[in-house]
């Protein structure tokens, strides 16, 4: 079984030759906003508009997400988890992966909280904004009246305070455009590199799949299918690409909760312990909820598994 997985991989894998072919990746050599705004990818995007794409006029694998790359930088970190179980302990993959992408991973961190960020302060922002236009009225009124009791010294302070509020008014109505702007913009550069994340650690597990089936004794393959490993490297690996992209929601919503609640806090009291009690009270039934759809997807893979195996023993019948 060992050999027929190989020939598997081997099928769907590209020649050298072609791979030589492919054009320059100007990820490499992009200015900084060439990548943040993903300027970088117009010219295949407009290639690909003009005539059909080749293989040959598809970028190359940038290095750092090359399989081979990637492979001997977590195997290092998992034969120290396997020389830790020899000893009897447990072997920790995570505690592998986290080693072997933790830098990636942080700057992910980073990023997801600048995009979660600007809502808190574009409320904030709209906040002030609001209570000019409430005092707008009430301030001319005033100076309404000032005038008409003919005191110029008061007229011309309440003046300098009109000037002042709108001066103010238009500053919050600038940085509301900006933080918007900014949030769109950073919007696809943090799920792109939540996804390349994602697909660096969906191509190590596929690795370590491929290591561990090509190791196994004969007896012990005898009791899998290839559809069972199969369906592994396909499908089951491919959630470490849905995770990955909000997997630091686990510090960053908490954090934000916490800020939230100070915020509502400082304007309207106690009262906004109402709402932080609807987020905890959701919990449990969020966690509850998790685990019973935990459940359903494991009897959904061994009906899976079942299913693969079955066409497995079909098509090697009719072989």
């Amino acid at each position: 079984m060992a050999s027929s997985v190989q020939d598997a991989v081997e099928d769907n894998v590209i020649p050298d030759d072609m791979l030589e072919r492919s054009a320059k990746n100007p990820q490499k050599t992009a200015t900084i906003l060439s990548k943040f705004f993903f300027c970088w990818l117009d010219p295949l995007v407009w290639l690909g508009y003009r005539q059909e794409l080749k293989q040959e006029d598809l970028y190359s694998t940038p290095d750092e997400t090359k399989s081979q790359h990637l492979w001997n930088k977590f195997n290092k970190y998992w034969i120290s988890e396997l020389q830790r179980s020899s000893s009897g302990q447990k072997a920790r993959l995570w505690l592998a992966l986290f080693k072997c992408f933790r830098w990636t991973l942080l700057v992910h961190g980073i990023l997801f909280f600048i995009l979660l960020s600007p809502p808190i302060l574009l409320a904030v922002l709209v906040g002030y904004l609001s209570q000019y236009f409430c005092e707008k009225s009430s301030l001319e009124g005033e100076l309404t009246l000032l005038k008409a009791i003919n005191n110029s010294d008061l007229v011309g302070s309440k003046e300098e305070e009109i000037r002042t509020a709108t001066r103010d008014a238009y500053l919050y109505a600038t940085g509301i455009t900006l933080l918007i702007f900014w949030s769109t913009s950073v919007y696809s550069l943090v799920f792109y590199y939540g996804q390349k994340v994602g697909m660096m650690f969906r191509i190590v597990m596929i690795g370590a799949i491929y290591s561990k089936v090509v190791k196994l004794s004969q007896s012990t393959i005898g009791k899998l299918s290839i559809g069972h490993i199969v369906n592994l490297a396909s499908n089951d690996v491919q959630r470490f690409d849905m995770a990955l992209e909000f997997v630091h929601v686990l510090w960053t919503a908490p954090l934000f909760i916490i800020l939230t609640t100070y915020l509502l806090w400082r304007e309207i009291g106690p009262s906004c312990l109402t709402a932080l009690a609807v987020i905890l009270l959701q919990t449990p039934i969020q966690c509850a909820s998790s685990i019973l759809f935990a459940r359903w997807r494991l009897k959904s893979a061994r009906v899976t598994d079942k299913r693969v195996r079955v066409m497995n023993e079909i098509i090697s019948g009719m072989r």
